[in-house]
């Protein structure tokens, strides 16, 4: 989960300079962000450890995340996301999930 926040990061700090934002602009964008993005995975990880697994609630949360990463930049994952907002296949899903966030 780290590594998917901190990749992050340095993207959003990398386009945020490239749009003209302040360095106190950018700080406190990356500080919301990343505390944005560490709750909602935290959430994430949260509802993949329960059982009976709910889909519902997860798809919600890959909404969230999906928003999250790109606003920050990170097409990448939030493309990803996307897909897997879309996908009928539960148990796929959640396996990508846990491999693309490493949690």
């Amino acid at each position: 989960m780290d590594k998917v926040i901190n990749e992050t990061v340095e993207i959003a700090r990398k386009n945020f300079k490239e749009f003209g934002f302040e360095d106190e602009q950018i700080v406190q964008l990356i500080e919301s962000g990343k505390r944005d993005l560490t709750k909602e995975l935290t959430k994430l990880q949260k509802l993949l450890e329960t059982e009976p697994i709910d889909i519902g609630t997860i798809n919600l949360s890959l909404h969230a995340l999906k928003g999250l990463f790109l606003t920050m930049g990170n097409v990448t994952v939030g493309d990803k996301l996307t897909e897997l907002h879309n996908e009928s296949e539960d148990t796929r899903i959640i396996t990508e999930i846990k491999l693309l966030l490493d949690v």
